[in-house]
């Protein structure tokens, strides 16, 4: 059975590696800025590290693009330095996602643990600075929850509205208090929604870790090809 020209081609069978490669950047593209729009949500009660993970992700889509252009290159000139380059590049992104995956599986272990300091600090704020206010009505009402650890947090008794549920055709005056706040702590709550959306990063970069190492491999593959017909051509 006669093999398919392009299937013989380092040019075409390249271009295709690149495509697929491509499509990994988008896809860590699109994983980056959810999860960053999802975190940015909550920014004041949460660490560094959240941002940090979602920045590398975006960072490495972004080079992603950039090097795709070389393999585009490399597969229409076909020759074998710039093969070799993008060989190496790929290893070097093949680095960035085995650390993106790692970052991500650790922080979803790590999440609730991440929060509780900078929940502490920003509660402290919720009477003097609107936005902790707001960030943390939102957060009570969203995920039904109260306090770091429970209603108790607060202070003498003067708990928000927002860790009440009021049912419709409730009447002012109405009083949030212990015997009516949600029993949740929103530490617990908020920390398994952020590890979850880490899980997501974690098992994105698992997954595009997977596909790298059959990228990487199949452009070595082809750039020993390359540098073969090279070698034919010149005897």
């Amino acid at each position: 059975m006669q093999v398919p020209k392009f299937l013989k081609s380092v040019r075409y069978l390249l271009a295709a590696i690149n495509g697929l490669f491509l499509l990994t950047g988008i896809t860590l593209l699109i994983v980056g800025v959810v999860v960053l729009v999802a975190f940015n949500q909550y920014d004041t009660l949460m660490t560094n590290r959240f941002f940090t993970l979602s920045s590398f992700i975006i960072a490495t889509a972004v080079i992603i693009f950039v090097v795709s252009l070389l393999g585009f290159y490399g597969a229409f000139s076909e020759q074998f330095y710039f093969i070799a380059g993008y060989v190496v590049l790929l290893l070097v992104i093949l680095i960035f996602e085995i650390t993106i995956t790692v970052l991500g599986f650790a922080l979803q272990n790590d999440a609730v643990n991440e929060i509780r300091s900078p929940m502490s600090q920003s509660l402290q704020l919720y009477e003097s600075r609107r936005e902790n206010a707001v960030v943390w009505d939102d957060l009570q009402m969203g995920f039904k929850c109260c306090g770091i650890a429970g209603r108790h947090d607060w202070n003498n008794n003067r708990i928000p509205i927002s860790c009440c549920h009021i049912d419709y055709g409730t009447i002012s005056p109405f009083e949030c208090t212990a015997a009516n706040a949600y029993t949740v702590g929103c530490a617990n709550v908020l920390g398994e929604w952020l590890g979850y959306n880490a899980y997501a990063v974690g098992a994105t970069g698992a997954f595009v870790t997977s596909l790298q190492v059959l990228i990487t491999a199949g452009a070595a593959w082809l750039a020993y090809r390359s540098r073969f017909e090279e070698v034919e051509l010149e005897s």
